[in-house]
């Protein structure tokens, strides 16, 4: 009977910005939630590449607000 529940209802969204801890980028992240379905899901700074988790049910979207601040070009080597 729950899952019916949480097929029927819709998305719930979230939308913050950060900075990105190793190039300075300022980016949006738009993160979806349905209850029931939230895992951990990965999302990446546009311009460095560094990797980020959260929880949602889809991945994030992403949008680059403001260029890296840290005059490199170097891509985050992610492990």
């Amino acid at each position: 009977m729950a899952s019916d529940w949480t097929a029927r209802n819709p998305y719930l969204g979230s939308d913050h910005e950060e900075i990105c801890d190793f190039c300075g980028c300022k980016y949006g992240v738009q993160v979806e939630l349905q209850d029931g379905h939230n895992e951990s899901e990965e999302y990446y700074c546009p311009d460095c590449n560094k990797e980020y988790r959260t929880r949602a049910c889809i991945t994030p979207r992403v949008t680059k607000i403001n260029d890296r601040t840290d005059g490199k070009t170097i891509k985050y080597k992610n492990e």
